[in-house]
Order: structure tokens, then C-alpha cells, then sequence
């Protein structure tokens, strides 16, 4: 018979914790931050008695939705920080203070517990290591998402109701105007350009034509496009008026902000600013924008391509054309002259075949393509935070002062401080942590960090895809931002991430 040996399990009872902290505030107004200092004293004082915990760190988002875990840096580098192997146990008040989106909390805590590192929820009383948590957990989280969609949904109302009273004060300031204590003031400089733009138009000088004398005449840094010169041709907001709701955010999360197609009422208001151009030549502008916009037989909607071809020649968007019961996609540029631009035009099957092929292709080999990359990007990326000594001497204030509240709180405690001085020099410490913290978030790139997400979210994609014999215009959606035509044989598909793939075209 063979012989057993029993190997007890470890005693781990003696073995130190290193915990961390986690902490949220919805908003950057003053009791809010003041909220975000306490909550940091809070926890530093909390474990600073415990013997079989020490305390890593404290990570804490001020000013920013907890809708979605993205756009918290404190909570990205907190996970960072957990992948490494720094900490075992987390805290946090209570699950709305971790995420109030449901799929974020639950992805979050699974991946914290592959890694052996617990979640514990103040307020609901739960641990995540233990075995019933999760059915908790989702279930209060989904209670956070709730009332942060109620939240959103009386912020809205609000914003309704000022739209139709007319008090509703517009977020964007358009070309030609400037902001000034909540309203809009004339920039008689920008203004000039913008009278110059109606006056071309309604004399006959074509969109493109109007943006390419303005990038020739270097009116300003960023490129005049068709698509910029369309809109100032056709915003109410020239002839002093104001349309609201021209677009809005969907009800569910994600929020995505889509433009109003009539789905929502709109609030026109009239006189709510001085105008820069005269409403009998912003009624020719319309007619005329009318004229050229006569339907071609197709419904401006009916192609998922729509605004995502882009020609590489002259930077110009492709527009659609039905030529002999055939969809076909052109170049604006050559659609006016063939002068313009040589790129001629494309059948819309081609796209789709590309696509076809491409993700195709990629399904079976995203592993060998896209994770050494997503890797390769992460080292640069955290070589060069690490490199940056201004990032490093910031992370280093932020330390020390996190050093100091915690031995100024352990001080006081031991009432060995004066009490109108502890308040006085709590203070002062934090106003020193939440300025070195505001400027470390606007020294990281966000960009790159949206670009690894972006990319991990595409291997997400294809570990779960599946081959495709047709087109599919949802998954066309979920990877592609768009297409752009190198020549008539060669397009290139540019995916979140910001990686493109080329495909041929077979004529």
C-alpha cells in the first residue's frame, strides 16, 4: 500500500498584511476635497495600531465619475500596484466609492482575486474572499450603478428644464466667440473670418475650395476642413440664436453623447447673443446648403461607412454614390474635379470584403500580432513615467506628505500635539497633496494610457471572436475607428488602439 504524508497547510496567521486604501470623491468643489483629506487621515489612523497589518499606500481619485474605472488614474496605478505583487488587501468605504458600474466592480474583484488579494466594502460588510461574496457584490453593485443612473438621470432634468426656459448656458464657445462670465462675446478678429466664410459661400465657392485659401492664408494653427467649414456655415448660433439639444447622452452605460436625429425634443431660442452674421445671408447659406444636399437615392444613415473613409491623397472623407444599382464610395475632392484629387472611386464591397479578411485573420493570429505589442507599449510607456524626473520628484512630494499626515495623525492621537495646531498643519498638508496631486495627473499622458486600454480592449475582442463568412456591421463598430484608401488597389483599416492593417483591393 502506498504511503501518505500529510503536509499541513501553512500557519500564515503571523504574516503581515500590506494593505491599502482606496478612496473616491464625485466632484472637485471644496467639501468634496475636504471629504477626500478626511478619508485619507481616516485610514492612515486606522491601521496604524494594527500588528498583523502595515499600511502600502493610499490611492485616491478626487474630481472624477466613478461611472467608469478608465478614467481614474489612483485606481489604474492601485491595480498596477496589485499586479506587482506590492499588496494583499484592499479597503475602501463602500462599493460606490469603488466603481457604480457593475461589470467594472465585478471585473475588478475577480482579477484582484486570481492575484490572492482581498476587497473589503466598510459599509456593506463585505469581504471578496469570502466564497459568497460575489453574488453580494454584483448585486450591491448593481444597487450603485442605480443610483448613479438616477443621479444622472435628475442632472438631466435639470438640464431639460433650463433648456426650455431658456436659461440653459451652452458648454462650447463657437469660432468666433469668446466666453466671458457665461456669455458669448464677440472676438472681432475670428468674427472677421467667419463673415469672410458666409460671404464665399454665398457666392458660390465651394466648401472645400473656402478651407483650402484659409489653410493657405494660416488663420490659425489647427487644419480647415470641409467638415469645419460645413458647420460654421450651417450654426444657428452666427445669427444670435440658439438650438439646444443637438445631441445627448444615451440611457445606459456606457454614456455615449450621439447627435439628435429627432429622438429628443430640441429648444430653439432666439436672441441670446449678438450676432456676427446677418439672417437674410444665413438663409441664402441654408438654401444653398439645401440645394446640395438633394438626396442621391440613399439614405444618409443606411452605411456603417458613413464619416469613416478618409482619403489619404488630400485628407478629404468619402461620400457615397449609387452608380448603376451599384453602391459605390468617392472622394469628395475628385467628386467636384478629377483635378483634385487622382484617387478614383471604390465599391463598398471592397470594404467589406476587407474587413471580412482582416478579421479573419486576425482572429486566429491576434496572439502573435497584438499582445507583443500591447506589451512592447506598456514598457515604453512605464519607461518613460519612469525616466520623466518631473513625474519622479512629484511621486516623491506626494510620499512624503502621505509620511507626514500619517505621523501627524499617530501625534495626535498620542495627545502629544495642540489641538488648534493639528487642524492648522492637517490643513496645510492638504492643500499640498491635492496641488502635487493635480499636478501629477496633468503631467501623465492620457492619451498613451487610452491607447493601452483601447489595445487590451481589442485583444478582449478577439479572444472571444469567432470566424465571419459575411460582413458584420457590429463588429465592423467595435474595432474599426476608420478606413483610409491609400491608393484604388490598397485601403488601410485603422482599429481602436491605434493600429492599422492594409488590405488589398483585387479590380
Amino acid at each position: 500500500m502506498a504511503e501518505i504524508t500529510i503536509i499541513p497547510a501553512k500557519d500564515r496567521s503571523d504574516e503581515i498584511v500590506r494593505t491599502a486604501a482606496y478612496a473616491r470623491v464625485s466632484s472637485s468643489s471644496e467639501d468634496q476635497l475636504n471629504s477626500f483629506a478626511a478619508q485619507i487621515r481616516y485610514y492612515t489612523e486606522l491601521l496604524k495600531d494594527s500588528t498583523d497589518a502595515v499600511f502600502v499606500d493610499m490611492y485616491a481619485d478626487e474630481g472624477i465619475s466613478g461611472t467608469s474605472a478608465a478614467k481614474r488614474s489612483e485606481f489604474q496605478r492601485l491595480m498596477s500596484d496589485c499586479r506587482k505583487g506590492k499588496i494583499d488587501r484592499i479597503l475602501t468605504k463602500s462599493i460606490s466609492r469603488f466603481a457604480r458600474n457593475t461589470k467594472d466592480s465585478l471585473e475588478a474583484v475577480r482579477e484582484l482575486k486570481t492575484l490572492g488579494i482581498s476587497v473589503y466594502f466598510e459599509k456593506e460588510n463585505i469581504e471578496t474572499s469570502e466564497i459568497s461574496s460575489e453574488m453580494m457584490l454584483a448585486i450591491y453593485s448593481q444597487f450603485a450603478q442605480e443610483e448613479s443612473m438616477s443621479i444622472s438621470k435628475n442632472c438631466r432634468l435639470g438640464v431639460k428644464k433650463r433648456m426650455m426656459d431658456g436659461t440653459y448656458k451652452t458648454a462650447s464657445t463657437p469660432f468666433g466667440y469668446d466666453y466671458v462670465e457665461g456669455k458669448l462675446q464677440i472676438n472681432p478678429e475670428k468674427a472677421a473670418i467667419v463673415k469672410q466664410i458666409f460671404d464665399w459661400y454665398v457666392s458660390g465657392i465651394g466648401m472645400n475650395e473656402i478651407a483650402t485659401r484659409l489653410n493657405l492664408l494660416g488663420v490659425r494653427k489647427e487644419v480647415w476642413r470641409h467638415g469645419t467649414i460645413r458647420w460654421i456655415i450651417s450654426n444657428e448660433k452666427y445669427i444670435g440664436d440658439t438650438l439646444m439639444q443637438k445631441s445627448y447622452s444615451t440611457d445606459t452605460l456606457p454614456y455615449r453623447s450621439v447627435t439628435n436625429r429627432g429622438e429628443k425634443a430640441q429648444y430653439y431660442v432666439r436672441e441670446t447673443h449678438e450676432p456676427i452674421i446677418k439672417k437674410e445671408i444665413f438663409e441664402s447659406a441654408q438654401r444653398l446648403l439645401a440645394q446640395k444636399d438633394t438626396p442621391t437615392g440613399l439614405p444618409k444613415e443606411s452605411s456603417p461607412f458613413r464619416k469613416k473613409i478618409v482619403c489619404a491623397n488630400c485628407g478629404c472623407t468619402f461620400k457615397r454614390r449609387l452608380r448603376r444599382n451599384c453602391v459605390r464610395w468617392v472622394c469628395r475632392n475628385h467628386d467636384q474635379s478629377a483635378d483634385n484629387c487622382n484617387i478614383r472611386q471604390i465599391r463598398e464591397d471592397e470594404f467589406r470584403k476587407g474587413f471580412i479578411r482582416l478579421w479573419n485573420k486576425l482572429q486566429v493570429h491576434y496572439k502573435s500580432i497584438l499582445a507583443p505589442m500591447l506589451r512592447q507599449l506598456e514598457v515604453l510607456s512605464k519607461r518613460e513615467k519612469t525616466g520623466n524626473t518631473h513625474l519622479a520628484k512629484l511621486r516623491k512630494e506626494i510620499a512624503e506628505i502621505k509620511q507626514q499626515t500619517y505621523l501627524l495623525t499617530m501625534l495626535n492621537s498620542q495627545g502629544t500635539l495642540d489641538g488648534a495646531y493639528f487642524k492648522e498643519r492637517s490643513q496645510e498638508l492638504d492643500r499640498k497633496l491635492l496641488t502635487a496631486q493635480k499636478q501629477l495627473h496633468a503631467n501623465l499622458d492620457d492619451k498613451d494610457n487610452e491607447r493601452l486600454d483601447e489595445l487590451r480592449r481589442l485583444i478582449g475582442i478577439f479572444e472571444r471572436a469567432e470566424p465571419i463568412a459575411e460582413f458584420d456591421e457590429i463588429k465592423f463598430g467595435q474595432v474599426v475607428e476608420k478606413i483610409t484608401v491609400l491608393s484604388e488597389t490598397e485601403i488601410r483599416f485603422d482599429l481602436i488602439g491605434n493600429i492599422g492593417f492594409t488590405e488589398r483591393i483585387e479590380r
